[in-house]
Parts: structure tokens; C-alpha cells; sequence
């Protein structure tokens, strides 16, 4: 093999490099995430169901989730808490199109939903709220006494002896 097709493979051979770790990160990511990866790539099937965004917020006191629910009856919303795992699910409908009229362009995300958020910190199934406010969901859980953050003091014994 001469030097100058030595040279002209290896521009070919970087970008087959380049491409098979951008497929790894793919594949990585797709791996990892699961179905939000579905979502993360534009590919939802229809009627599958979809995962609404939504912040987890630690405090020392209490776990905050923020979801966006725009256009959802709070009333239909189902939040469970099994463990360390809150679930908020429920269906967002589909606007209906009356005869007569044509839709050009749906992008608005319908159907069943679901999101399941692992927490952070162990907490008190007792002391859970939710408030809907503006189509934004607000939960707050109290965290479990052993989870809370405790200052210890530290004893100093004197230790001059004459």
C-alpha cells in the first residue's frame, strides 16, 4: 500500500470513527432513558402513552414535583406514591374536530400519560400534598424524619491537666 492512499483513508477512517461514537451516544442515551428517549428523538407511537415535563426539588424538609399539565382536568389526575416512587398519570383529550373543519397541522401531545419519579429521599406517606394551579401540578411530600439533615455537636473534653 502507497503512502498517499494511506493518507486519503485516514480522513475516511476518522469519519467512520466520528459516526460509530455518534451512534454509541445514540444508543447510549436510547439505553439509559428508555421511553423518554422515544421522546427525546421525536419518536412516540401513536397512542402510546407520554410523559409530561416536570422539576423534582429537594428541600431539607420535603420533596417538591412540579409537573405541566396545560389543558388537563386536576380532578382526572391520578398521583400514587408505592415506596420511593411517586406516579402522576391521567389522559390529556384530543380536541374534537367538528364537521365542516380541516386540521392541518397537530402538534399538541394527547392521549395517556404517565411519569414516575424516583425520590430522592425516603419520606412520610402521610404528609403529601397536591395543588393545581395555571395547568401546573404542584406536589409536596414530607420527608421522613431519618432523612432530614441533623446538626451534631461535637463535645470537646478539656484535656490540661496540672
Amino acid at each position: 500500500m502507497s503512502e498517499s492512499e494511506t493518507r486519503s483513508e485516514k480522513p475516511l477512517t476518522a469519519s467512520v470513527e466520528k459516526l460509530r461514537q455518534e451512534l454509541d451516544r445514540w444508543l447510549e442515551v436510547a439505553w439509559t432513558q428508555g421511553e423518554k428517549a422515544l421522546d427525546a428523538f421525536g419518536i412516540r407511537p401513536a397512542g402510546d402513552t407520554w410523559s409530561p415535563r416536570f422539576d423534582l426539588i429537594e428541600t431539607p424538609d420535603d420533596v417538591r414535583v412540579v409537573v405541566d399539565l396545560p389543558g388537563i382536568d386536576p380532578a382526572s389526575v391520578e398521583i400514587t406514591l408505592a415506596g420511593n416512587m411517586l406516579t402522576v398519570q391521567g389522559e390529556k383529550p384530543e380536541i374534537a374536530v367538528e364537521e365542516g373543519q380541516v386540521v392541518h397541522t397537530r402538534q399538541r401531545t394527547t392521549g395517556p400519560f404517565a411519569c414516575s419519579v424516583p425520590m430522592p429521599a425516603p419520606l412520610n406517606p402521610e404528609e403529601v400534598s397536591a395543588e393545581a394551579k395555571h395547568g401546573v401540578l404542584h406536589i409536596r411530600i414530607a420527608k421522613s424524619e431519618r432523612a432530614k439533615t441533623r446538626q451534631i455537636q461535637v463535645h470537646v473534653e478539656d484535656t490540661d491537666t496540672d
